[in-house]
C-alpha cells in the first residue's frame, strides 16, 4: 500500500502498524496476559490495521477484502474455537462496513455482495469446526485414558511381578536347605496359588475348598512358622516380630492351610505397608473357635477405607509403599470366609489390629498324633499301574514321584503319540491321567484314543489353562463317560491319589460339579 499510494496518511499507518506489531508480538513472546485476552486484541488490531488501510487507499480498497475474509475465518481455525469464528465474522464485517462508509463507496450492489460473502462464509464454518473441535476433544480424552491405561499397565505388570516372585524365591530359598523345610515351600506354594487366582479373578469359594480339609496343628506353632517366614521381610522394613503368650493352647483340628495364608498375607501386609516397627502376634480359643491376632503400631488405615481394603486390587492411602496388588486382605477375607470363619480390622492412628477367627475341635492327647500324609490304600491300588501323560518334564517328573511314593507302578508320556505308543506295545494301565492342553493332541483327543483301544479304560483329565471355560471342556466328556474325573491345577497330592485309588476300585467316579474343575 505504502509503494502504490505514498501519501502522509499511509505513512502514518504504516509506523503505527510496525509498532504495534512489536507491541503484539512482545506480548506473545512474553505472555502477558490471559491467552483469550491476547487473542482477541491480536484480532482487534489485524482488522484495525486493515481498515485503516482500506481508509486510506479510498475506492481501491477492494483488494484487502480478502485478507479480511481470511482474518475472519483464520483465528478461528488457529485457535479451534468457535467464539474466535464469531469474533472474527463480528470484527471484519464492522471493519468493512465502517471502511466503505468512510470512502463513500458507490457500487453498493458489489459491497453488499462481499459483506454478505464477509459474515456468511465464517458461519458457514461454524458447524464443521465445532464437530472437528469435538472429535478432537474425544481424541485428547482418548490419548490421555490410553496413557494413563498404559501407566496402569506398567504399574500392575510391575507389582505383580514383584508379588509373584516373592513367593517363588522364598520356595528356590527353601530348597537350597538341607533339609528343605517342606512346610515352609508349602505354604509359599499355596501364597503363590492364591495369588495367581485373585488375579484372574476367581474367588475362595469358587476354587479352593478342596484344599481346605482338616489337619492336626498347634496354633502357637503355626505363629511361628508364619513369623519365620515373613521375619526377613520385617527386618528388612525395621519391624521385630514377636509372639505374644507363647505357651500352647493345645493341639486343633482345622483348616490349617487356609489359616497359614491368611497369617502370612496379614503379618505380611503389616510388614510391608503400615510403616510399623512392632508387629504383635497371638492366638486363642474359646470352646469352638480359634481366633488369632495380628497388631502393628504403624501408620493405621483411615476409617472410611476400613471396609474398602477387603476388597480386590484395593490399596489403603496412607499405606507407606507404592508397591503391592492390593490382593492380600481379600485373599484374607475371602480364604477365611470359606472355612466358615471371619477377618475383622480395628484400626487408629497408632495402629491396626486384624482378629482371624475360625472353627477347629480341639484333640486330646491321644488324637493329637500325626497322621499319615498318604492315606491308606488297598492292596489294588499298592499294585496298580498309571498312565501320566504330560508334555511339561517338571510336572511329569514330580507327579511321577508322588504316584510312586503313594504305592503305584506309574508310566510317565511326554504326549499323546507316545502314550499310545505304549499301549500299542501291549502295556496295559489301570488309570491314565492326562493334562488337557498338549501340543500333539489335547487330553480329550487322547482320551478318544485310549478309548477307542480300551472301552473300559479308567481317565483322569487335568488342566490348568485359564483360557478354557473348563466346564464346557469338560461337561459333556463328563456326561458321557469319556471321563471319569476332571481336576483343576494346582493338583494336590491327597486329592489326585484319592482320584486314581477310586478309579482303581472300578467304581466310577461321579461328575464333577461344574465349579470343580471350571476355574
Amino acid at each position: 500500500c505504502y509503494s502504490i499510494q505514498n501519501t502522509p496518511y499511509l505513512r502514518s499507518i504504516t509506523l503505527f502498524a510496525l509498532l504495534a506489531t512489536f507491541f503484539w508480538v512482545f506480548m506473545a513472546w512474553r505472555r502477558v496476559g490471559p491467552d483469550k485476552v491476547r487473542h482477541i486484541g491480536a484480532l482487534a488490531y489485524d482488522c484495525l490495521i486493515i481498515g485503516l488501510v482500506m481508509v486510506g487507499m479510498g475506492s481501491s480498497f477492494m483488494g484487502l477484502f480478502a485478507v479480511l475474509l481470511w482474518i475472519g475465518i483464520g483465528y478461528g481455525i488457529r485457535y479451534q474455537e468457535p467464539l474466535y469464528l464469531k469474533l472474527g465474522m463480528a470484527f471484519t464485517t464492522v471493519t468493512f462496513v465502517v471502511s466503505g462508509l468512510v470512502t463513500s463507496w458507490t457500487d453498493w450492489g458489489v459491497f453488499l455482495s462481499l459483506l454478505v460473502t464477509l459474515a456468511v462464509v465464517p458461519l458457514m464454518q461454524l458447524s464443521p469446526m465445532t464437530r472437528i473441535i469435538k472429535l478432537l476433544e474425544q481424541l485428547d480424552t482418548a490419548n490421555k485414558e490410553l496413557d494413563e491405561a498404559n501407566k496402569t499397565k506398567t504399574r500392575f505388570i510391575s507389582n505383580v511381578s514383584h508379588d509373584l516372585l516373592t513367593p517363588v524365591s522364598s520356595i528356590i530359598g527353601y530348597c537350597g536347605l538341607q533339609p528343605p523345610p517342606i512346610e515352609g515351600i508349602r505354604i509359599n506354594a499355596y501364597q503363590l496359588t492364591r495369588q495367581i487366582r485373585a488375579i484372574i479373578g476367581k474367588t475362595a469359594s469358587e476354587d479352593l475348598t478342596h484344599e481346605e480339609h482338616h489337619e492336626r496343628f498347634d496354633p502357637v506353632d503355626l505363629l511361628r512358622q508364619v513369623a519365620t517366614i515373613v521375619n526377613p521381610l520385617a527386618e528388612i522394613n525395621g519391624a521385630q516380630i514377636t509372639i505374644i503368650n507363647a505357651g500352647s493352647i493345645g493341639v486343633f483340628s482345622g483348616a490349617v492351610h487356609a489359616l497359614s495364608i491368611c497369617l502370612i498375607n496379614l503379618v505380611n501386609n503389616a510388614a510391608k505397608h503400615s510403616g510399623c516397627d512392632r508387629i504383635e502376634l497371638g492366638a486363642g480359643y474359646d470352646g469352638t473357635m480359634l481366633s488369632f491376632v495380628v497388631a502393628d503400631n504403624g501408620n493405621g488405615i483411615p476409617e472410611s477405607q476400613q471396609q474398602l481394603v477387603f476388597q480386590r486390587f484395593h490399596r489403603a492411602g496412607s499405606s507407606t509403599g507404592a508397591d503391592g496388588l492390593g490382593l492380600g486382605l481379600s485373599i484374607v477375607h475371602d480364604t477365611i470366609e470359606v472355612v466358615g470363619g471371619q477377618v475383622t480390622l480395628q484400626s487408629t492412628s497408632t495402629g491396626s489390629t486384624f482378629r482371624l477367627t475360625a472353627p477347629a475341635a480341639q484333640l486330646l492327647d491321644t488324637e493329637s498324633r500325626p497322621r499319615a500324609i498318604v492315606p491308606t490304600r488297598t492292596a489294588l491300588a499298592r499294585v496298580a499301574c498309571v498312565l501320566f501323560v504330560d508334555d511339561e518334564f517338571q510336572s511329569r517328573s514330580a507327579w511321577y514321584a508322588v504316584l510312586q511314593e503313594a504305592g503305584y507302578h506309574v508310566h510317565a508320556a511326554a504326549g499323546g503319540i507316545e502314550a499310545l505308543a505304549a499301549i500299542d506295545a501291549g502295556n496295559h494301565y489301570d488309570v491314565h491321567v492326562l493334562d488337557y492342553r498338549m501340543p500333539e493332541m489335547n487330553g480329550i483327543e487322547l482320551a478318544v484314543a485310549i478309548r477307542a483301544r480300551n472301552p473300559g479304560a479308567r481317565i483322569i483329565a487335568l488342566s490348568a489353562d485359564a483360557e478354557d471355560d473348563r466346564a464346557l471342556v469338560f461337561e459333556q466328556p463328563l456326561a458321557d463317560g469319556l471321563l471319569d474325573a476332571a481336576l483343576g491345577k494346582p493338583i494336590h497330592p491327597e486329592k489326585l491319589i484319592a482320584s486314581v485309588e477310586q478309579a482303581c476300585s472300578s467304581t466310577l467316579i461321579p461328575s464333577l460339579p461344574t465349579d470343580a474343575y471350571a476355574e
